[in-house]
């Protein structure tokens, strides 16, 4: 999201237990609220895509795609455990988008797009009394902290039943 709203990565960690941070280098304004408040909305927006070119017939695009945003994250990533993560993931997906059966890919696909909807909502839930963002978006605007977290969770839970409606 940081990416998209126009700012400047500085690093992507990753944890062994599932935490992470991204850092940017920005002033304050409209990319770094987008970058606070979609942030976690951006797996479920990403699943809701791979499922529309899922159903459109653009099972094979899923995977590059995917591809793709590996390597963006790698170009940002710091610590020999994503960097691990990343690369071996990038590897399994690239040899399964390039030399696997139709079928496998079709799997795959599928496999990875519910993971990216059900993610979503369970990075929304398992934040949920996280202060880091919601002091920071509250700083921002003013509004209070306790009302970011239902919102991401309306949006997660809106990506998840859209997305799965687009794959059945």
């Amino acid at each position: 999201m940081a990416s998209l709203a126009g700012l400047r990565i500085t690093s992507v960690t990753m944890e062994p237990n599932g935490n992470g941070l991204t850092t940017v280098m920005a002033p304050r304004g409209l990319g770094v609220f987008l970058f606070q408040f979609f942030g976690y909305l951006a797996p479920s927006a990403l699943g809701v895509g791979t499922a529309k070119l899922i159903q459109v017939g653009h099972i094979v695009a899923v995977l590059w795609l995917l591809l793709l945003a590996l390597a963006v994250l790698l170009l940002s990533a710091r610590g020999f455990f994503a960097w691990t993560c990343i690369i071996g993931a990038g590897f399994l997906l690239y040899s399964i988008a390039r030399y696997s059966t139709l079928g496998m890919k079709v799997f795959t696909a599928y496999v990875l797009t519910w993971f990216l909807l059900i993610s979503g909502l369970a990075v929304v839930l398992r934040h949920w009394r996280s202060e880091g963002d919601r002091a920071l978006l509250k700083s921002s605007t003013g509004l209070p902290k306790w009302f970011w977290p239902p919102l991401w969770l309306i949006g997660s839970i809106a990506a998840l039943l859209t997305g799965g409606a687009l794959l059945v």
